[in-house]
């Protein structure tokens, strides 16, 4: 019988990982508050009292589990030196539910409150599914291509990891494009610092940059020491409403599609582990992750957690089993006493940006490099289709704000209808949808945005087989398109039965035609072997 180890608390790697995963997490609270405050107005108190904190007491709660189950397994093992799985605040969920579900539901209803109670009912929904397919998963993952998945994630983070935020940043270029090009110096040129690292290099002087230029006001920082306080989270089951839960289930295919691939890119974590011969059990790691995800949607945290890579840099650096609790202790403290306020009153938005343009670039490039060439095509589909969600969200959020805008100006002629659409004013049937075509902005657009990141995998996985000459399979997929577009999971504004006649039939007609091709090429097979024996 071997004699229990006993696992330290503490190792000189500790310092250095904690520092890296916390700043790693903790920057996308510093993007998202300008954000939450500044484009939806929400009160600083709803921010730092109920978003903010619940959100940093979910990172920790996170953080104390990868501790305490990397302490189990290092005794279960006899590992005296094993390095934690650690992980914090998802930068591609947070950045889509802040520009897929909380910005347009703030411009239809000019409600923050509201487009928060849908955002946590969105993260509510994802995390129950997530424990259930933590449970499956490896079922699920027999399905459905590798290099599918990887395509529609690269095309997420192209859309809300690159593009979208670069937007934001370059209302001030002065500041992003120096603080970008010195991190892509440090990292992509493979320069290491003397001191600090290329992250707090770069931010430190975008920051610098930004408070000589102008861009940051000293006025702000001294406001910023008024939400200085105590605030203990608590559940929020009174904003999940019937309404706002209604409006969440419409989201179920960005919900389905980035459940899918963040789970991808957990197993990416847990294998990176493996390469250090630390194999932690995936499902526990995952229902861990899913039960953090659920407590944090229950206090009011629209933002959801997920694994990072990395695991082989911190075993490196010599990190134990305290180094993920350490971040999640940085980040309770912050959090719960409104010095979240004070840092992002003095940090940038566009400087803070940067970080999620590179883990952007880096995860794209990681999923083609680890792609195999036969699928590139299949890959750069699912890259593809993402985008018409970004395209689309911005072109009615700018129609909503014009809707808005008319309700105090007679000059504009464009009003909104009772099923959301938008038409002239003057009581015609002129729908703006039909103007924008006009204008060059097909329905299309429309059409492939609803359920984008779903309609990317299902249609990355059809060519991927298509590829393989794998038929039956390819019915089996455009039969699943039938089924999804039937009930409005995908091209469709909302969940309804028979939501897309037209596209299911389209699909249902290929699922029947892949199928006949497989009979076809069965037969033939089983001629040629007929054949041969007779031979």
């Amino acid at each position: 019988m071997n004699k229990e180890i006993k696992i330290p608390w503490y190792k000189k790697g500790d310092i250095d990982a904690g520092l890296g995963t916390f700043f790693d997490s903790f920057s996308k609270i510093i993007i998202a508050v300008p954000i939450l405050t500044g484009v939806l107005n929400m009160s600083k108190q709803l921010v730092f009292g109920k978003v903010v904190a619940a959100t940093g007491f979910t990172v920790f709660i996170f953080s104390l589990f990868n501790t305490l189950f990397a302490r189990n397994l290092g005794k279960k093992t006899q590992n005296k030196d094993i390095t934690a799985l650690f992980g914090g605040i998802s930068g591609t969920t947070l950045f889509v539910w802040l520009n897929a579900v909380m910005l347009p539901t703030y411009f239809a209803s000019r409600d923050s409150t509201f487009a928060w109670s849908v955002a946590v009912g969105v993260s509510l929904i994802y995390s129950v599914l997530q424990l259930i397919l933590s449970l499956v998963f490896s079922s699920v993952f027999k399905f459905i291509p590798r290099e599918a998945l990887m395509g529609a994630t690269v095309g997420g983070a192209l859309t809300w990891m690159i593009l979208s935020p670069m937007g934001e940043a370059f209302t001030t270029p002065w500041v992003i494009i120096p603080t970008l090009f010195i991190l892509f110096t440090f990292y992509f040129g493979e320069i290491k610092p003397k001191f600090g690292s290329p992250a707090l290099i770069a931010i430190g002087i975008g920051t610098i940059i930004a408070w000589i230029s102008g861009a940051m006001h000293v006025d702000n920082l001294r406001e910023s020491f008024a939400n200085l306080n105590f605030y203990l989270p608590s559940f929020q089951f009174g904003i999940l409403t019937n309404e706002a839960l209604q409006i969440a289930l419409n989201y179920l295919p960005l919900i389905l599609a980035y459940l899918l691939a963040e789970l991808t890119a957990d197993m990416q974590a847990f294998a990176q582990a493996e390469e250090s011969k630390e194999i932690y059990p995936a499902r526990t790691a995952l229902v861990g992750l899913s039960l953090s995800n659920l407590i944090g949607s229950l206090l009011g945290s629209p933002f959801l957690l997920n694994y990072y890579w990395g695991h082989p840099a911190w075993k490196k650096a010599e990190a134990g089993s305290s180094y993920p609790l350490f971040s999640g202790t940085a980040h309770l403290v912050l959090c719960l006493t409104g010095l979240v306020a004070v840092v992002t009153s003095l940090i940038p938005v566009s400087a803070s940006l940067v970080m999620l343009v590179y883990i952007g670039i880096v995860s794209g490039a990681g999923a083609f490099a680890t792609g195999r060439k036969r699928y590139y095509g299949a890959m750069m589909l699912g890259v593809a289709i993402p985008l018409f969600e970004l395209v689309n969200n911005k072109i009615f959020s700018v129609m909503n704000v014009m809707v808005n805008f008319s309700e105090n100006s007679s000059d504009l002629i464009i009003e909104q209808t009772a099923d959301g659409l938008m038409s002239t004013s003057d009581g015609s049937s002129a729908i703006i949808v039909s103007k924008l075509a006009e204008a060059g902005y097909a329905e299309g657009f429309i059409t492939l945005a609803q359920g984008a990141m779903t309609i990317a995998i299902l249609y990355a996985s059809i060519l991927y087989l298509l590829i393989d000459h794998n038929w039956l399979k390819t019915s089996a997929f455009f039969l699943v398109a039938t089924i999804f577009s039937f009930f409005g999971l995908i091209h469709a504004k909302e969940l309804t039965i028979n939501a897309n006649p037209a596209l299911s039939l389209t699909y249902l007609g290929l699922a029947i035609i892949f199928l006949i091709i497989w009979l076809i090429s069965k037969r033939k097979k089983r001629k040629k072997l007929n054949m041969k024996k007779q031979v």
